[in-house]
């Protein structure tokens, strides 16, 4: 019967043993504040203007998960009204 490899809690990878956070705050570099200044900058290509705002919006808003809204078994009965500008709903 073989052991298993015992991993301790709190084993360093490869973010913390570069650690990573503490090198750019060394550095005095803001990646965020970087792909900002590609995205607004002039000799940017579209391109590359598209994926700055991209990579800066997967820390800026949460991530969407896309949910069935409709349960395709029911149905459910949908009226439209117009409305004419006095308030009235207006005759078809």
């Amino acid at each position: 019967m073989k052991k298993k490899a015992v991993v301790k809690k709190g084993t360093r990878n490869k973010k913390t043993l570069l650690d990573v956070n503490a090198l750019l705050l060394q550095a005095g570099v803001n990646p965020i504040e970087k792909l900002i200044e590609i995205a607004e900058c002039e000799e940017s290509s579209i391109t590359q203007k598209i994926h700055c705002w991209q990579e800066i919006c997967k820390y800026a808003y949460p991530k969407v998960r896309s949910k069935e809204l409709v349960n395709p078994k029911e149905h459910h009965q949908v009226q439209i009204h117009l409305i004419e500008s006095d308030g009235t709903k207006a005759k078809l």
